[in-house]
Parts: structure tokens; C-alpha cells; sequence
């Protein structure tokens, strides 16, 4: 996260920045996808809230990590929920818990491995979120899910490049009078000599 060194103007510490804005907005229209088509939106909510940054440039670079890191961990995680489906070991909980966890070792090594260390966390994420709670149909909720997280990374950085940002507000500036100290300063009428 980058951060600013000059000081923020009264005005500008309570207003609710563009950042904040596009946020809300891409968190409530994937929301509304996902009521239009009866879908849970809590994963495509959870990619849009992540993927938002302070600048476009950003905001992509952070929704091509993501993105990478959805593919890799939704492979990663459907194919577990496939694979421990089909051995009928799916429903016994603490087994899947220690499976999951094991795997998150070869999906971070696998992110270091290809040089995007920043889509491990969602790599890893979206396999917790398939593996954690594989639904009634596992293999098609896996999907499905997988499809939603995309789905709020897409919304993200299509909404975070339609709206503009706000320029950081600059600091204010002080007069050259103002700067000098007192015994430099030109006196004004009515001031008296020390």
C-alpha cells in the first residue's frame, strides 16, 4: 500500500474518497448479479473488495494477480473436491481440513515458483473457500464458485477504470511573510517594536 507523506487538510481526512467509493459500487453490482441470477455473491464481493486499489495501474496489476491466483487455486481446489469426492472421504471433515491445509504448501511454492508471489493469498484463498465448504454438488459449486470469484475481479477493475480518481490533496501552502520568523517579518501598522 503506498503511502503519502504529506499531511492531509482538515477537509480532505473526513471526505469518503473515490477509493471507497468504487469499492461500495463494485461490491453492490456484483451483488446484483448475483440476485439477478439467484446466486450467492459473497465470492465475487470478497474479489471486488480486494482487488480495488489507489490508482487504475494498480487496480489492474492487482486484478491480474488475482485472477492468476483464482485460476490456480480453483484448479487446486476442484480437483480436490473432485478427487476426495470420488473417494468418498469428502464429508469427513478434519480429513479434508488437513488435506486443504497440506495443499496450500505446493500452491505458494507453485506461485514463488513462477514469479508472481502476489497471487498466493488468493491462490490459497480460493482453494480454502472450495475445499472448506464443498456444497451439496461439489464439483459444480466448485465451479461455480470459481466463476463468482472471477466474475468480482472482472467488476473491480472494470469499474475502478470507468470512474476517475481524486488527485490527493496538496498540502497548504504558506506565504513567504508567514514563513520568516517574527524579527524578519516587516512590521504592520499597530504592531509594536520589541
Amino acid at each position: 500500500m503506498e503511502r503519502h507523506d504529506h499531511p492531509l487538510t482538515p477537509e480532505h481526512r473526513h471526505r469518503v474518497g473515490m477509493r471507497i467509493i468504487k469499492t461500495v459500487i463494485a461490491v453492490f453490482l456484483c451483488g446484483l448479479l448475483a440476485f439477478l441470477r439467484d446466486k450467492s455473491a459473497l465470492y465475487s464481493m470478497f474479489a471486488a473488495l480486494f482487488c480495488i486499489q489507489n490508482s487504475a495501474g494498480k487496480t489492474i496489476e492487482s486484478s491480474i494477480s488475482r485472477a492468476l491466483g483464482t485460476l490456480i487455486g480453483g484448479v487446486v481446489g476442484v480437483l480436490t473436491v473432485y478427487s476426495m469426492d470420488t473417494l468418498n472421504i469428502l464429508h469427513i471433515d478434519l480429513l479434508r481440513y488437513l488435506i486443504m491445509s497440506v495443499l496450500l504448501i505446493p500452491v505458494i511454492e507453485f506461485c514463488l515458483a513462477i514469479k508472481k508471489p502476489g497471487c498466493a493469498g488468493m491462490a490459497c484463498m480460493v482453494v480454502m473457500c472450495l475445499v472448506v465448504d464443498p456444497g451439496n454438488k461439489p464439483a459444480v459449486d466448485s465451479i461455480e464458485r470459481l466463476f463468482e470469484t472471477v466474475v468480482g475481479v472482472m467488476l473491480a477493475c472494470g469499474i475502478d477504470v470507468l470512474l476517475p480518481y481524486q488527485q490527493p490533496a496538496q498540502p497548504a501552502v504558506e506565504s513567504p511573510a508567514a514563513q520568516k520568523p517574527p524579527a524578519e517579518r516587516p512590521q504592520e501598522d499597530g504592531e509594536e517594536k520589541k
